[in-house]
Parts: C-alpha cells; sequence; structure tokens
C-alpha cells in the first residue's frame, strides 16, 4: 500500500487480537498506535482477564488493563459456540493478522488455528505468542512474567551479590514477547509484499528472554561460568553501577578509558588513573571486590547534583536514579511526547505512555482509550454485513456481547 505524507504507516491492515493481559495486548497496541485497525477479541462477560485486576481507575477500569488496550475495538463474543467461531472466521476471512497469545493448541480446539484460517485467508498472518513456543517438552505448560524471568537464567543475574534473585521491575518477558511479535509481524507483512502469502509467526517469552540475555550467553559459552548478581553493577565494566551519595543514589557509567580517567579526576583521585590494580577494564573487573568499597566511600561525601556536575564536566555517563514521579516531569519527556492523555468515557482523563518510535513521514498517534467490553461488537458486525436484526438475535443468545 502507497502511504500519502502523514498516513500513518499501517494505515488499512486490519488486525484481529485474541489476547489475554499483556503480551498480546501490548504487541496488538502498538500496530493500532500506528495505524492498525486492531479488534479485540474478548469473552462475553467477563473480557480480557486483566481487565479485574486491581488496582482501579473511578469506573472501577484496571491500571494493567488501561496500559495495553488503547486504539482497539472491542467485540465480545462466545467462540466456544458454532455461532461465534463462525464469526471469527468470518472476520479472519478479510483480516491481515491475527495476534493470539492463548495456550498452545486452544484456538486448533475451536477450529480458529493457523492451517484452518490460512485454509480461508492464504494472506493472513497469524501471530502465536506463548510462554515456550509450540513444539518441545514443555510446548504446553503454563508461564508468566515472573515465571519466565525465573526459568530463562534472567533472575539468577538480578538482583544484589550475595543475595537473592530479584525480578525486574516491569514484566519484562511478558513486554519483551510483546514487542518480539510486533517484529515478526512487520517481518510477515513485508514478506508477503513479495510473496503474497501470509504466514505462521511464532515467538514466546523463553525466546524473547534468550535473546536478551545476549552477551551473558556469550560469555558463557565463551568461558563457562555462568554470569551471577551484581546488584546495580556492570558484569564486565567497574564502575558502572548505583553509588549511594550524600542525599540520593547516582549512577556512574565508565566503560572507556578516557572514562575512567574522567571519574579519577572528578573524584580528585588522580592517582587512581595509574595504579595497576584499576588499569584497564580488565584489571578493574578482577578487584571490584576492592575498587567498588572505595569508590562507595568517596560519593557518600557529595550530594547527587554535585557528582552529577562533576563528572558530566568530565564526559563521564551519570545521572540521578529517578523515581517514576520524576522522570514524568522531565522536561525531555515533554519534548519527546512521551506522556499523553485521553479521554475516557467512565474514567475521565488518563494520561500514559506515548508512542516510542517517532517516524517523520508516517507517524503513529494516540486516538481513543481502552475500550469497554463489546463496545465495538455491533459496529464490527456491521462491518461483516450482518443486518441490525441479526446483530440483535446474537446480542439476545448471549453469542456476542455488549457493554452492560
Amino acid at each position: 500500500m502507497v502511504h500519502s505524507e502523514g498516513e500513518a504507516p499501517l494505515a488499512g491492515i486490519k488486525v484481529i487480537e485474541i489476547g489475554l493481559a499483556m503480551a498480546g495486548p501490548f504487541c496488538g497496541m502498538t500496530l493500532a498506535d500506528y495505524g492498525a485497525e486492531v479488534v479485540k477479541i474478548e469473552r462475553v462477560g467477563e473480557g480480557d482477564e486483566s481487565r479485574h485486576w486491581p488496582p482501579y481507575f473511578p469506573g472501577e477500569v484496571s491500571y494493567y488493563f488501561a496500559a495495553a488496550n488503547r486504539n482497539k475495538q472491542s467485540l465480545a463474543i462466545d467462540l466456544k459456540s458454532a455461532e461465534g467461531a463462525a464469526l471469527l472466521q468470518e472476520l479472519a476471512a478479510g483480516a491481515d493478522v491475527l495476534i493470539d497469545n492463548y495456550r498452545v493448541g486452544a484456538l486448533d480446539k475451536l477450529g480458529l488455528g493457523y492451517e484452518a484460517l490460512a485454509a480461508i485467508n492464504p494472506r493472513l498472518i497469524y501471530c502465536s505468542i506463548s510462554g515456550f513456543g509450540p513444539n518441545g517438552p514443555r510446548a504446553h505448560d503454563r508461564a508468566n512474567d515472573i515465571f519466565m524471568q525465573a526459568f530463562s537464567g534472567n533472575m539468577s543475574i538480578t538482583g544484589e551479590e550475595g543475595r537473592g534473585p530479584v525480578k525486574a521491575g516491569i514484566s519484562i518477558a511478558d513486554v519483551g514477547a510483546g514487542m518480539f511479535g510486533v517484529i515478526g509481524v512487520l517481518l510477515a507483512l513485508q514478506a508477503r509484499a513479495h510473496s503474497g502469502r501470509g504466514q505462521r509467526v511464532d515467538t514466546s517469552l523463553l525466546e524473547g528472554q534468550l535473546a536478551m540475555l545476549s552477551y551473558h550467553l556469550t560469555s558463557y559459552f565463551a568461558t563457562g561460568r555462568a554470569p551471577v548478581r551484581r546488584g546495580a553493577s556492570s558484569q564486565l565494566s567497574v564502575p558502572y553501577q548505583a553509588f549511594q551519595a550524600k542525599d540520593d543514589w547516582v549512577v556512574v557509567a565508565a566503560f572507556t578509558p578516557r572514562m575512567w580517567q574522567g571519574v579519577c579526576r572528578a573524584i580528585e583521585r588522580p592517582q587512581w588513573a595509574d595504579d595497576e590494580r584499576f588499569a584497564d577494564s580488565s584489571c578493574r573487573a578482577a578487584n571490584r571486590a576492592t575498587l567498588i568499597p572505595m569508590l562507595a566511600e568517596v560519593f557518600v561525601t557529595r550530594t547527587v547534583d554535585d557528582w552529577v556536575g562533576r563528572l558530566s564536566a568530565e564526559g563521564v555517563p551519570c545521572t540521578s536514579v529517578n523515581s517514576i514521579d520524576k522522570v514524568v516531569a522531565d522536561p525531555q519527556v515533554a519534548a519527546r511526547d512521551m506522556i499523553v492523555e485521553l479521554d475516557h468515557p467512565t474514567i475521565g482523563r488518563l494520561r500514559m505512555a506515548g508512542l516510542p518510535i517517532k517516524l517523520s513521514a508516517n507517524p503513529g498517534s494516540v486516538n481513543t482509550p481502552p475500550p469497554l467490553l463489546g463496545e465495538h461488537s455491533r459496529q464490527v458486525l456491521r462491518g461483516l454485513g450482518l443486518s441490525p436484526e441479526r446483530i440483535e438475535a446474537l446480542v439476545q443468545s448471549g453469542v456476542i456481547g455488549i457493554p452492560a
């Protein structure tokens, strides 16, 4: 499709999202943010389970649900009924993409798996996001974010040295899998532009976490030593961590010889730059148990602002450890339009994260709040050509749902 100046890059792409919680919905939301028409399929009367996860905005809208479901339409439909499955097949016949993060095999049992829908629509791109992937001994096992942070090895390298493992503060396994799902869909759309055919796209929480382990894996394969927890410091570089200053915490990231020399000048310890124990990055890493306490004794003597000023003047990357209330008020965040506001029909003004990717000619946008359960059921079915009488019969039979 040729895009005119200013048109969203995914305008004209129709997406069906059969998603729960975060991974599938985050994938669908990202496509919607950049112009795709996303119809979120939800269970009649219940909806996405995350609608019921507290805390809530006034009006019983879950914070969690709101964060992953803007820019979508909601169709509440009973997929376990023959009529509901047939309606989904009809939607899939005209769709470009289907996203699901149900358990492996769940949609196949309803006649809604890849093979069945690809037979109806050979151009369909079917993106499945699961815990472990669709094959292998654990393909049918359940997994969620903290489970996969633990299983993948991520938690083994997160936390303070000598203490217990710690999960990442964000849902990195879920969100990561959602992002890899987006990448897979875009790759498949590009391939379809040449071949004319869709395909199955598979990713999982496991594969996303292993990909993110990146250099930790190559380090292990090279040395045979599994990385360990280093707290707020790096496995490889010293200093590359948070230090307690006089009033708060400051992060110092010195990973080149020039930066290390800058640290020594900023902290008024120029002799450390010539100390053979700290001569290069390998020496500093080998002697981290000596060097880090020495640095800690210095950093605690001045305020964060003092250290940021001194280190920045020497070209050393450094920052305060911001709490979320501070970062959302930062002028740089505002300059990049990373906080957006929406009007929601039950909770009023809703603020949330903006779009992380900026395109100069074909930008995305945030247009609509997360939908009410079944808010667009009638609208979506009208788009399929169903008569008002037929839609009303489906509502009365419970095959589709509308807002209470």
